[in-house]
Protein backbone atom coordinates (compact mmCIF):
# COMPACT_ATOMS: atom_id res chain seq x y z
CA UNK A 1 0.00 0.00 0.00
CA UNK A 2 2.74 2.75 0.71
CA UNK A 3 4.64 1.42 -2.07
CA UNK A 4 1.36 2.39 -4.02
CA UNK A 5 0.92 5.81 -2.50
CA UNK A 6 4.92 6.77 -2.94
CA UNK A 7 4.81 5.83 -7.29
CA UNK A 8 1.11 7.82 -7.21
CA UNK A 9 2.24 11.36 -5.10
CA UNK A 10 5.49 10.86 -7.11
CA UNK A 11 3.71 11.48 -10.10
CA UNK A 12 1.28 13.60 -9.02
CA UNK A 13 3.46 16.61 -10.12
CA UNK A 14 4.86 15.09 -12.97
CA UNK A 15 6.99 18.07 -14.38
CA UNK A 16 8.25 19.28 -10.76
CA UNK A 17 9.60 15.37 -10.53
CA UNK A 18 11.15 15.41 -14.29
CA UNK A 19 12.83 18.12 -13.47
CA UNK A 20 14.32 17.54 -10.67
CA UNK A 21 15.64 13.67 -11.88
CA UNK A 22 17.08 15.14 -14.32
CA UNK A 23 19.46 17.41 -12.35
CA UNK A 24 20.48 14.76 -10.67
CA UNK A 25 21.10 12.69 -14.13
CA UNK A 26 22.84 15.39 -15.55
CA UNK A 27 25.19 15.20 -12.43
CA UNK A 28 25.67 11.31 -12.86
CA UNK A 29 26.26 12.30 -16.99
CA UNK A 30 28.64 14.72 -16.40
CA UNK A 31 30.51 11.68 -13.45
CA UNK A 32 30.20 8.87 -16.10
CA UNK A 33 32.01 11.06 -19.00
CA UNK A 34 34.78 12.40 -16.83
CA UNK A 35 35.40 8.68 -16.05
CA UNK A 36 35.29 7.48 -19.20
CA UNK A 37 37.53 9.94 -20.40
CA UNK A 38 40.11 9.76 -17.98
CA UNK A 39 39.94 6.18 -17.57
CA UNK A 40 40.78 6.11 -21.84
CA UNK A 41 43.55 8.58 -20.73
CA UNK A 42 44.99 6.98 -18.29
CA UNK A 43 45.09 3.69 -20.03
CA UNK A 44 46.14 4.89 -22.93
CA UNK A 45 49.30 6.81 -21.67
CA UNK A 46 50.43 3.48 -20.45
CA UNK A 47 50.21 1.95 -23.46
CA UNK A 48 52.23 4.70 -24.93
CA UNK A 49 55.07 3.93 -22.33
CA UNK A 50 55.12 0.48 -22.72
CA UNK A 51 55.00 0.31 -26.55
CA UNK A 52 57.51 3.01 -27.19
CA UNK A 53 59.31 4.62 -24.36
CA UNK A 54 59.78 2.21 -21.50
CA UNK A 55 59.06 -1.56 -20.99
CA UNK A 56 57.32 -3.60 -18.12
CA UNK A 57 60.78 -3.02 -15.95
CA UNK A 58 63.68 -0.88 -16.48
CA UNK A 59 67.08 -1.78 -16.21
CA UNK A 60 69.12 1.10 -15.07
CA UNK A 61 72.66 1.46 -13.19
CA UNK A 62 71.87 1.58 -8.62
CA UNK A 63 70.75 5.14 -7.44
CA UNK A 64 70.12 6.48 -10.96
CA UNK A 65 66.24 6.49 -11.52
CA UNK A 66 66.33 10.68 -11.20
CA UNK A 67 69.00 11.58 -13.07
CA UNK A 68 69.30 9.42 -16.12
CA UNK A 69 66.86 11.30 -17.89
CA UNK A 70 68.27 14.69 -17.50
CA UNK A 71 72.20 13.14 -17.27
CA UNK A 72 71.37 9.99 -19.40
CA UNK A 73 75.54 9.79 -19.42
CA UNK A 74 77.01 10.37 -16.49
CA UNK A 75 76.25 6.88 -15.08
CA UNK A 76 75.99 3.77 -17.35
CA UNK A 77 75.47 -0.11 -18.07
CA UNK A 78 79.12 -0.69 -18.81
CA UNK A 79 78.10 -4.92 -20.06
CA UNK A 80 74.67 -4.45 -21.08
CA UNK A 81 74.91 -8.00 -23.33
CA UNK A 82 75.77 -9.39 -19.96
CA UNK A 83 73.35 -8.31 -18.26
CA UNK A 84 70.58 -9.01 -20.95
CA UNK A 85 72.22 -12.67 -20.48
CA UNK A 86 71.24 -12.56 -17.27
CA UNK A 87 67.56 -11.31 -17.35
CA UNK A 88 66.38 -13.51 -19.98
CA UNK A 89 67.35 -16.62 -17.50
CA UNK A 90 64.12 -15.19 -15.25
CA UNK A 91 61.51 -17.50 -16.06
CA UNK A 92 58.93 -14.33 -16.47
CA UNK A 93 61.30 -12.54 -19.04
CA UNK A 94 60.64 -12.72 -22.66
CA UNK A 95 63.06 -10.35 -24.22
CA UNK A 96 64.90 -7.23 -23.31
CA UNK A 97 66.64 -4.40 -25.22
CA UNK A 98 69.76 -1.81 -24.56
CA UNK A 99 69.10 2.01 -25.18
CA UNK A 100 71.71 5.06 -24.99
CA UNK A 101 69.71 8.11 -24.42
CA UNK A 102 71.85 11.33 -25.05
CA UNK A 103 70.84 15.37 -25.50
CA UNK A 104 71.01 16.58 -28.72
CA UNK A 105 69.94 19.07 -31.37
CA UNK A 106 69.21 18.74 -34.52
CA UNK A 107 70.24 21.89 -37.23
CA UNK A 108 68.64 22.40 -40.26
CA UNK A 109 70.00 25.62 -42.26
CA UNK A 110 70.66 27.39 -39.05
CA UNK A 111 67.54 26.48 -37.92
CA UNK A 112 68.30 24.18 -34.42
CA UNK A 113 66.09 22.29 -32.35
CA UNK A 114 66.53 20.45 -29.20
CA UNK A 115 66.22 16.51 -29.23
CA UNK A 116 66.22 13.84 -27.57
CA UNK A 117 68.74 10.77 -28.18
CA UNK A 118 67.93 7.37 -28.21
CA UNK A 119 70.54 4.62 -29.82
CA UNK A 120 68.97 1.61 -30.07
CA UNK A 121 69.46 -2.08 -31.14
CA UNK A 122 68.06 -2.70 -34.75
CA UNK A 123 67.50 -6.64 -34.02
CA UNK A 124 66.41 -6.63 -30.08
CA UNK A 125 64.75 -3.06 -30.23
CA UNK A 126 61.55 -4.63 -31.48
CA UNK A 127 61.35 -7.33 -29.62
CA UNK A 128 60.47 -5.05 -27.05
CA UNK A 129 59.13 -1.93 -28.45
CA UNK A 130 56.79 -1.00 -31.63
CA UNK A 131 58.83 1.62 -33.03
CA UNK A 132 59.41 -0.24 -35.87
CA UNK A 133 55.60 -0.34 -36.82
CA UNK A 134 55.25 2.90 -36.56
CA UNK A 135 56.93 4.46 -39.69
CA UNK A 136 55.30 7.57 -41.54
CA UNK A 137 58.07 7.76 -44.42
CA UNK A 138 61.45 5.91 -45.18
CA UNK A 139 62.73 2.50 -42.91
CA UNK A 140 63.39 1.61 -39.56
CA UNK A 141 67.17 1.54 -38.51
CA UNK A 142 68.89 -1.20 -40.45
CA UNK A 143 72.48 0.19 -39.84
CA UNK A 144 75.00 2.93 -38.64
CA UNK A 145 74.13 5.78 -40.51
CA UNK A 146 70.59 5.27 -40.51
CA UNK A 147 68.71 8.53 -38.72
CA UNK A 148 65.33 8.01 -37.83
CA UNK A 149 63.38 11.13 -36.69
CA UNK A 150 59.89 12.06 -34.99
CA UNK A 151 57.33 13.21 -37.09
CA UNK A 152 56.45 16.23 -34.63
CA UNK A 153 60.44 17.42 -34.91
CA UNK A 154 61.13 17.03 -38.83
CA UNK A 155 57.94 19.30 -39.39
CA UNK A 156 58.56 21.81 -37.17
CA UNK A 157 62.71 21.54 -39.36
CA UNK A 158 60.84 21.13 -43.01
CA UNK A 159 62.70 17.92 -43.16
CA UNK A 160 61.52 14.65 -45.07
CA UNK A 161 63.45 11.24 -45.72
CA UNK A 162 66.57 12.16 -48.07
CA UNK A 163 67.24 15.47 -46.46
CA UNK A 164 71.09 15.98 -44.80
CA UNK A 165 70.83 17.85 -41.34
CA UNK A 166 73.95 18.15 -38.92
CA UNK A 167 73.40 16.81 -35.15
CA UNK A 168 75.04 17.97 -32.27
CA UNK A 169 76.18 16.38 -29.16
CA UNK A 170 78.23 16.22 -25.95
CA UNK A 171 79.88 12.96 -25.46
CA UNK A 172 80.97 10.79 -22.59
CA UNK A 173 84.53 12.61 -21.84
CA UNK A 174 82.05 16.42 -22.04
CA UNK A 175 83.45 16.92 -25.63
CA UNK A 176 81.31 18.79 -28.49
CA UNK A 177 80.86 16.65 -31.16
CA UNK A 178 79.00 17.53 -34.37
CA UNK A 179 78.15 14.63 -37.33
CA UNK A 180 75.93 14.82 -40.46
CA UNK A 181 73.24 12.40 -41.24
CA UNK A 182 70.94 11.46 -44.11
CA UNK A 183 67.91 11.34 -42.93
CA UNK A 184 66.38 7.40 -43.89
CA UNK A 185 62.75 7.36 -41.85
CA UNK A 186 60.22 9.73 -40.29
CA UNK A 187 58.24 8.10 -37.49
CA UNK A 188 54.90 8.78 -36.37
CA UNK A 189 53.90 6.70 -33.09
CA UNK A 190 51.41 6.87 -30.39
CA UNK A 191 53.49 9.11 -27.96
CA UNK A 192 54.05 12.73 -28.33
CA UNK A 193 57.02 12.13 -26.73
CA UNK A 194 58.69 10.20 -29.47
CA UNK A 195 57.06 12.34 -32.31
CA UNK A 196 57.96 16.02 -31.21
CA UNK A 197 62.05 14.83 -29.89
CA UNK A 198 63.17 11.82 -30.98
CA UNK A 199 65.60 11.27 -32.95
CA UNK A 200 67.13 7.68 -33.47
CA UNK A 201 70.01 5.65 -34.10
CA UNK A 202 71.42 2.21 -33.88
CA UNK A 203 72.83 1.83 -30.36
CA UNK A 204 76.85 1.10 -32.23
CA UNK A 205 76.38 4.24 -33.89
CA UNK A 206 75.36 6.16 -30.79
CA UNK A 207 78.24 4.14 -29.01
CA UNK A 208 80.78 5.33 -31.35
CA UNK A 209 79.35 8.86 -31.27
CA UNK A 210 79.16 9.32 -27.91
CA UNK A 211 82.38 7.86 -26.88
CA UNK A 212 80.47 5.37 -23.89
CA UNK A 213 82.27 1.74 -25.32
CA UNK A 214 79.97 -0.83 -25.02
CA UNK A 215 77.81 0.74 -22.42
CA UNK A 216 73.89 1.66 -22.30
CA UNK A 217 71.83 4.04 -20.67
CA UNK A 218 69.45 1.42 -19.49
CA UNK A 219 68.14 -2.12 -20.21
CA UNK A 220 63.98 -2.19 -21.27
CA UNK A 221 63.06 -5.64 -20.26
CA UNK A 222 59.58 -7.61 -21.50
CA UNK A 223 57.55 -8.94 -19.03
CA UNK A 224 54.21 -10.81 -20.86
CA UNK A 225 51.08 -10.24 -19.05
CA UNK A 226 48.63 -7.93 -17.32
CA UNK A 227 51.28 -4.89 -17.09
CA UNK A 228 49.17 -3.26 -14.75
CA UNK A 229 49.78 -5.95 -11.81
CA UNK A 230 52.49 -3.95 -10.34
CA UNK A 231 53.20 -6.36 -7.06
CA UNK A 232 53.94 -9.02 -9.46
CA UNK A 233 56.37 -6.90 -11.63
CA UNK A 234 58.21 -5.59 -8.53
CA UNK A 235 58.81 -9.47 -7.29
CA UNK A 236 60.83 -10.23 -10.79
CA UNK A 237 62.31 -6.46 -9.95
CA UNK A 238 63.77 -7.65 -6.90
CA UNK A 239 64.54 -10.97 -8.48
CA UNK A 240 66.22 -9.47 -10.72
CA UNK A 241 67.91 -6.70 -8.24
CA UNK A 242 68.95 -9.48 -6.32
CA UNK A 243 70.80 -11.91 -9.37
CA UNK A 244 72.60 -8.90 -10.45
CA UNK A 245 74.64 -8.59 -7.11
CA UNK A 246 72.77 -5.35 -6.45
CA UNK A 247 74.62 -3.45 -9.18
CA UNK A 248 72.09 -2.31 -10.52
CA UNK A 249 68.03 -1.57 -10.17
CA UNK A 250 65.24 -2.69 -11.65
CA UNK A 251 62.27 -0.47 -12.12
CA UNK A 252 58.43 -1.25 -13.09
CA UNK A 253 57.35 1.21 -15.62
CA UNK A 254 54.47 3.40 -13.10
CA UNK A 255 58.33 4.11 -11.19
CA UNK A 256 59.80 5.04 -14.09
CA UNK A 257 57.00 7.70 -15.09
CA UNK A 258 55.66 8.08 -11.36
CA UNK A 259 55.82 12.43 -12.37
CA UNK A 260 53.43 12.33 -14.84
CA UNK A 261 51.01 9.39 -13.38
CA UNK A 262 51.02 10.59 -9.87
CA UNK A 263 50.16 14.19 -11.25
CA UNK A 264 47.48 12.25 -13.25
CA UNK A 265 45.50 10.65 -10.58
CA UNK A 266 45.44 13.87 -8.26
CA UNK A 267 44.17 15.84 -11.04
CA UNK A 268 41.35 12.87 -11.48
CA UNK A 269 40.60 12.91 -8.21
CA UNK A 270 40.07 17.03 -8.08
CA UNK A 271 37.46 16.19 -11.58
CA UNK A 272 35.61 13.42 -9.36
CA UNK A 273 35.28 15.47 -6.90
CA UNK A 274 33.93 18.25 -8.46
CA UNK A 275 31.87 15.89 -10.04
CA UNK A 276 30.44 14.09 -7.30
CA UNK A 277 29.69 18.07 -5.96
CA UNK A 278 27.84 18.57 -8.86
CA UNK A 279 25.50 15.12 -7.89
CA UNK A 280 24.94 16.05 -4.47
CA UNK A 281 24.09 19.96 -5.57
CA UNK A 282 21.84 18.79 -7.77
CA UNK A 283 20.46 16.00 -4.93
CA UNK A 284 19.52 19.23 -2.91
CA UNK A 285 16.57 19.29 -5.11
CA UNK A 286 15.19 16.59 -3.97
CA UNK A 287 14.55 18.16 -0.50
CA UNK A 288 13.37 21.19 -1.89
CA UNK A 289 11.03 19.78 -4.09
CA UNK A 290 10.06 17.22 -1.85
CA UNK A 291 9.56 19.80 1.22
CA UNK A 292 7.49 21.57 -1.26
CA UNK A 293 5.28 18.33 -1.57
CA UNK A 294 4.84 18.31 2.07
CA UNK A 295 3.60 21.55 2.32
CA UNK A 296 1.37 21.10 -0.37
CA UNK A 297 -0.24 18.11 1.45
CA UNK A 298 -0.12 18.84 4.91
CA UNK A 299 -4.41 18.46 4.79
CA UNK A 300 -3.67 14.84 3.42
CA UNK A 301 -0.88 13.89 5.48
CA UNK A 302 -2.81 15.08 8.23
CA UNK A 303 -6.09 13.20 7.47
CA UNK A 304 -3.66 10.00 7.03
CA UNK A 305 -2.43 10.39 10.39
CA UNK A 306 -6.31 10.82 11.77
CA UNK A 307 -7.05 7.54 10.10
CA UNK A 308 -4.45 5.63 11.91
CA UNK A 309 -1.01 6.24 10.16
CA UNK A 310 2.08 6.33 11.96
CA UNK A 311 4.91 8.24 11.98
CA UNK A 312 7.08 5.75 10.99
CA UNK A 313 4.49 4.88 7.81
CA UNK A 314 4.69 8.51 7.25
CA UNK A 315 8.60 8.33 7.02
CA UNK A 316 8.77 5.21 5.08
CA UNK A 317 6.39 6.76 2.44
CA UNK A 318 8.11 9.96 2.12
CA UNK A 319 11.71 8.09 1.68
CA UNK A 320 9.78 5.50 -0.87
CA UNK A 321 8.90 8.68 -2.63
CA UNK A 322 12.87 9.97 -2.48
CA UNK A 323 13.75 6.47 -3.52
CA UNK A 324 11.71 6.27 -6.67
CA UNK A 325 12.90 10.23 -7.52
CA UNK A 326 16.37 9.08 -7.46
CA UNK A 327 16.23 5.29 -9.21
CA UNK A 328 14.73 7.26 -12.52
CA UNK A 329 17.11 10.04 -11.90
CA UNK A 330 20.21 7.17 -11.56
CA UNK A 331 19.02 5.19 -14.17
CA UNK A 332 18.30 8.28 -16.60
CA UNK A 333 21.71 9.95 -15.55
CA UNK A 334 23.71 6.11 -16.00
CA UNK A 335 21.94 6.01 -19.32
CA UNK A 336 22.77 9.44 -20.83
CA UNK A 337 26.26 9.02 -19.56
CA UNK A 338 26.65 5.80 -21.70
CA UNK A 339 25.03 7.40 -24.65
CA UNK A 340 27.17 10.48 -24.38
CA UNK A 341 30.64 8.67 -24.00
CA UNK A 342 29.72 5.93 -26.15
CA UNK A 343 31.64 8.51 -29.11
CA UNK A 344 34.58 8.77 -27.19
CA UNK A 345 34.95 5.16 -26.73
CA UNK A 346 34.11 3.92 -30.43
CA UNK A 347 35.61 6.67 -32.41
CA UNK A 348 38.10 8.73 -30.30
CA UNK A 349 38.40 12.13 -30.18
CA UNK A 350 41.23 13.89 -32.02
CA UNK A 351 43.44 16.56 -30.62
CA UNK A 352 46.14 16.84 -32.82
CA UNK A 353 45.27 20.18 -34.50
CA UNK A 354 43.69 21.74 -31.45
CA UNK A 355 47.01 20.66 -29.44
CA UNK A 356 50.03 21.13 -32.65
CA UNK A 357 51.11 24.72 -31.39
CA UNK A 358 51.92 23.25 -27.45
CA UNK A 359 55.18 21.37 -26.65
CA UNK A 360 53.65 18.63 -24.52
CA UNK A 361 56.41 15.87 -23.40
CA UNK A 362 54.60 13.50 -21.70
CA UNK A 363 53.53 9.82 -22.32
CA UNK A 364 50.27 10.55 -24.51
CA UNK A 365 48.35 9.62 -27.49
CA UNK A 366 46.99 13.13 -29.10
CA UNK A 367 44.08 10.32 -30.52
CA UNK A 368 42.39 9.94 -27.32
CA UNK A 369 39.89 6.69 -26.95
CA UNK A 370 37.68 6.44 -23.51
CA UNK A 371 37.37 3.63 -21.52
CA UNK A 372 33.69 2.30 -20.10
CA UNK A 373 34.45 1.39 -16.59
CA UNK A 374 31.69 -1.39 -15.47
CA UNK A 375 32.52 -1.30 -11.68
CA UNK A 376 32.95 2.73 -11.57
CA UNK A 377 29.49 3.14 -13.28
CA UNK A 378 27.69 0.55 -10.98
CA UNK A 379 29.42 2.10 -8.15
CA UNK A 380 28.11 6.00 -9.46
CA UNK A 381 24.38 4.42 -10.03
CA UNK A 382 24.33 3.27 -6.28
CA UNK A 383 25.80 6.13 -4.90
CA UNK A 384 23.17 8.35 -6.76
CA UNK A 385 20.44 6.23 -5.63
CA UNK A 386 21.60 6.08 -1.77
CA UNK A 387 22.36 9.90 -1.44
CA UNK A 388 18.51 10.25 -3.46
CA UNK A 389 17.21 8.05 -0.40
CA UNK A 390 19.09 9.70 2.40
CA UNK A 391 18.47 13.46 0.88
CA UNK A 392 14.41 12.52 1.17
CA UNK A 393 15.38 11.93 5.18
CA UNK A 394 15.19 15.41 6.26
CA UNK A 395 11.46 15.95 4.32
CA UNK A 396 10.49 12.71 5.52
CA UNK A 397 11.32 13.84 9.11
CA UNK A 398 9.71 17.08 8.73
CA UNK A 399 6.48 15.53 7.63
CA UNK A 400 6.19 13.15 10.72
CA UNK A 401 6.67 16.44 13.29
CA UNK A 402 3.05 17.43 11.61
CA UNK A 403 0.29 17.11 14.45
CA UNK A 404 -3.20 16.05 12.70
CA UNK A 405 -5.50 18.16 14.88
CA UNK A 406 -3.14 21.35 13.12
CA UNK A 407 -2.65 19.97 9.98
CA UNK A 408 -6.38 19.53 9.07
CA UNK A 409 -7.02 23.04 10.71
CA UNK A 410 -4.74 24.22 7.52
CA UNK A 411 -6.44 25.88 4.52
Amino acid sequence: MLARLAWRNTFRHTRRTIITALAIAGGITFLILFDTLYGGMKNQSARVVLDYENSSLVLLPEDNIEDYRFNPLDDLIENPREAITVVEEHPAVASAAPRLRFNASLNVAGDELIAMGMGLDPELDPGVFRLDEEMEEGSFLQADGDLVVGSGLAQDLGVAAGDVVMVTTRTKRGVWDVRQYTITGIINSGSILVNNNAILVTLSDAQTFLETGDAASEVNILVPGNPKDLDRLEEISADISTVLDGSYDAYTWREMNAWYFDAFEAEESVAYLLAIIIIVIALVGIVNTMLLSIYERIRELGTMRAMGFSPSQIRWLLIAEGAIIGLFASVAGVGLGILVSWPLVEFGMDFTNFMKDFDINMPFDLHLFGRFSPGNIAITFLFSWIISILASLIPAHKATKIEPSQALRTV
